[in-house]
């Protein structure tokens, strides 16, 4: 597929728009609608220009999203699995765990681990994090 220097814009910005707001559903449609191209060369465009699917990406910015939250908030996890864009809490899991090989739970109980032998945080300061986990 060939792709002109405006194709290459729109499928920057169809990237911009997905991870601007990963919590958002959008179709594949409406992507190609807002940036003007067809579905199909949005599609085929994303693939070969990124070297990634739509749908690959957008799961790889929730995973990003989900981890960074985390890391920087005491969120419940059901909470960051809807602020990743995961409707339901194990479909959120189950991806997590395929992505990175543990649970969220697991990830984030061993962030915890590592910030305690490093000294970021004084024993029982996450207490209230951990209690949310369990």
């Amino acid at each position: 597929m060939t792709l002109t220097q405006h194709d290459i814009e729109c499928l920057y910005e169809a990237r911009e728009m997905i991870a601007a707001d990963v919590s958002r559903h959008y179709t594949i449609e409406q992507i190609a609608a807002h940036v003007g191209l067809s579905a199909t060369k949005l599609k085929k465009g994303f693939k070969e220009f990124f070297k990634t699917t739509l749908f690959e990406y957008l799961e790889t910015e929730r995973m990003e999203k989900a981890k960074e939250l985390m890391r920087s908030t005491d969120k419940s996890l059901k909470q960051i699995s809807s602020l990743a864009g995961f409707r339901y809490m194990n479909n959120f899991s189950t991806a997590f765990k395929r992505k990175f090989g543990v649970s969220p739970h697991e990830w984030r109980k061993g962030l915890y681990s590592i910030l305690m032998i490093m000294g970021h945080f004084s024993a029982g300061a996450l207490d209230p994090v951990i209690s949310l986990l369990a």
